[in-house]
């Protein structure tokens, strides 16, 4: 009890001392220390706590204490929620916030929910999480410190308030570990309502218009979803008297436990930013970087897909497990496309980001061992790869002085360090034999076994599409325009650690998969209460080449890089459809114009701009899921479907 105590309680002990910290060696100091017993006890728990399932009870005057203080602290939020959104209009807000409060209320007092005998359960899914949330989060929370020193430096209009900005941080993370623990419904909505108002103060950092406008977007959709997660709760305790997940998962599928479902994977779609919730996480692209990792590759996000692979008990071939799996599987297809058009890098991020979720999300939705498999693998490897990602575009966009694609070819020559991140996260997220590749494969195996044919369509597809801009972006930061290394910058250890590290473990994860598989994720499917199979998608034969493929991608460089280092080769100019100026980076053009040389990717904004299929990408998936809402309604009700 004390170590999950320990986990949830000390990132919010850190949020308190940042908070009242003043000067910025103070809460420098604090954010380190903080980010590195928040790794290194993650750590130390999932390998104390391996072995066996544990369920922890918080019985009697306790629960009580505990539970009415969540309640106190939702009313100041919702209290908070309500005057903000007055103050800016925000009025769809304020009334989902205040229906979200008076539906939990009624739960509490006048269905007068249960108390729940296990109210933190530990188990395979758990200790993830765990590792996921403690050592990416801890990284991000580490980079953050010089971050955010050149943030401002280079936004000297944003009004400074680190301290704050820290704080939330790591509530995050406190939240985070709570709702991954919590198996007593009430407090894993509260951990889920902070994850979304932690989002909001974090995404309106920079208190501008377009960040404020932004930040209420994203909380009202989460609200939205917190909503409906709050109907599902009651629905439970009404029907069932259930309050917790271990008693509703031993039920038996019936109308009412179908409904209450579908109302906790429509919460879990619209924290995962599916279509045709996405719009809020693009927008948060306008925080600060940490803000972005944070929430697209080990946090918020992940509590969506979370949520719903824990609901897959009762998901599969019935019209939820259906309406689920499609969500998932069209917003995989568009907003792979939409990243297509993207130059900006940090959008490409985003709408790979969404891509990858929906893929979890139907895999979760379809409900077989290799298809949990699959989502689990693929929620690990995406973590990694895309936080490390996202923090080397934030360092890059503080080198070049720009966050797009076209403006970083010549990276290699500006910082080699940089380009090597940068090729390691995008080499990981679609090139074999890593990890995500790895993944897709079995998803589509299982997609195949399970008959779903349209989409194994998608997924095939969809593949292909995500290949096309991942090789632009690589082309362009290989490219050499033979810019000085004068314009590098130095990054301190605080930047260049979790970058570092970050690198490591996405090629340790690749090379580790068959150990993180068989450690983790098979046992975490073995031991479901549904799944009493193994699941081993990749056979043996295949992990020894998988293996051997990453190996030569490091082995060959060691080989060849002496060969030609040997060579005595003459640099030559090269021909620019002009006369070559002398420097390879302009040429005489005709009439006697001096034109640069530039490089430009395709972007097919006509067939996969944003105002070409966004909005019919959105309405469709509206449509799936209002007739997932009237197959739930109609199955409460009693009638046939």
């Amino acid at each position: 009890m004390f170590t999950v105590l320990f986990l949830i309680l000390f990132p919010l002990a850190a949020a308190l001392a940042l908070l009242f910290s003043r000067s910025h060696a103070a809460y420098k100091w604090i954010i380190r220390v903080a980010s590195v017993v928040t790794i290194l006890f993650s750590i130390y728990f999932v390998i104390v706590n391996y072995g066996a399932a544990l369920a922890l009870g918080v019985g009697g005057a306790a629960y009580e204490t505990v539970s009415y203080g969540i309640m106190v602290v939702e009313l100041l939020l919702t209290a908070y929620i309500v005057y903000t959104g007055v103050k800016n209009r925000q009025y769809p807000v304020v009334v989902m916030v205040i229906l979200q409060t008076l539906v939990i209320l009624g739960v509490e007092f006048f269905a007068k929910a249960p108390e729940v005998p296990a109210v933190l359960v530990i188990d395979k899914l758990s200790l993830i999480m765990t590792l996921v949330i403690g050592v990416v989060g801890g990284l991000i929370c580490l980079y953050s410190v010089n971050y955010m020193r050149d943030y401002h430096e280079h936004h000297a209009g944003v009004a400074d308030r680190r301290p704050m900005f820290y704080a939330v941080l790591f509530i995050f993370l406190s939240a985070m570990f709570g709702l991954v623990f919590c198996n007593g419904l009430m407090w894993l909505f509260f951990c889920w309502e902070v994850t979304s108002f932690c989002s909001f103060l974090l995404i309106g950092y920079t208190r501008t218009a377009e960040a404020v406008g932004n930040a209420f977007r994203a909380l009202t959709m989460n609200v939205g979803g917190g909503l409906a997660f709050a109907v599902g709760i009651a629905v439970l305790v009404t029907q069932y008297n259930v309050a917790d997940l271990s008693g509703m998962l031993s039920k038996s599928t019936g109308p009412a436990i179908l409904f209450a479902v579908f109302m906790f994977c429509l919460a879990g779609v619209t924290k995962a930013a599916q279509m045709p919730f996405s719009s809020w996480l693009l927008g948060a692209m306008v925080a600060p970087t940490p803000t972005s990792a944070l929430l697209h590759s080990s946090t918020m996000v992940k509590a969506g897909v979370y949520l719903i692979i824990r609901m897959a008990h009762f998901l599969g071939a019935n019209p939820v497990g259906i309406i689920i799996t499609l969500v998932g599987a069209f917003t995989f297809i568009s907003t792979a496309a939409l990243a297509v058009s993207q130059h900006d890098a940090k959008k490409v991020l985003a709408y790979s980001t969404v891509s990858n979720l929906g893929l979890i999300v139907a895999c979760a939705g379809i409900n077989t061992p290799e298809s949990l498999w699959a989502a689990v693998m693929l929620i690990i490897f995406h973590a990694v790869a895309k936080s490390l990602l996202f923090l080397t575009v934030g360092s890059t966009e503080h080198t070049i002085g720009s966050r797009s694609v076209e403006a970083m070819d010549g990276l290699l020559d500006v910082s080699p360090r940089l380009t090597l991140f940068l090729a390691t996260g995008i080499a990981a997220m679609f090139i074999a034999p890593f990890g995500m590749l790895v993944s897709k494969w079995a998803a589509m195996k299982a997609f195949i076994d399970s008959n779903n044919v349209l989409v194994v369509l998608i997924l095939a597809f969809g593949s292909s599409i995500t290949m096309f801009f991942w090789v632009k972006w690589l082309g362009k930061i290989i490219e050499s325009a033979h810019r000085s290394k004068a314009e590098s910058r130095p990054m301190g250890l605080d930047e260049k650690t979790p970058l570092w590290l970050l690198a490591v473990i996405t090629v340790l994860c690749c090379l580790g998969f068959p150990l993180i598989s068989g450690v983790f994720v098979n046992r975490f499917v073995v031991e479901s209460t549904v799944i009493h199979i193994p699941a081993y998608p990749i056979s043996a034969p295949d992990t020894t080449l998988i293996i051997a493929m990453l190996c030569m991608l490091f082995v060959l460089p060691v080989i060849l890089t002496p060969i030609f280092a040997r060579q005595k080769l003459k640099p030559s100019t090269v021909y620019m459809a002009g006369v070559n100026s002398g420097d390879n980076q302009s040429f005489n053009a005709s009439l006697g114009a001096t034109r640069k040389l530039e490089f430009r990717n395709w972007y097919l904004e006509s067939i996969f701009g944003e105002n070409k299929i966004k909005g019919y990408s959105e309405m469709t998936a509206a449509i799936i899921l209002a007739i997932g809402m009237v197959l739930a309604l109609a199955a409460i009700g009693g009638l046939s479907i």
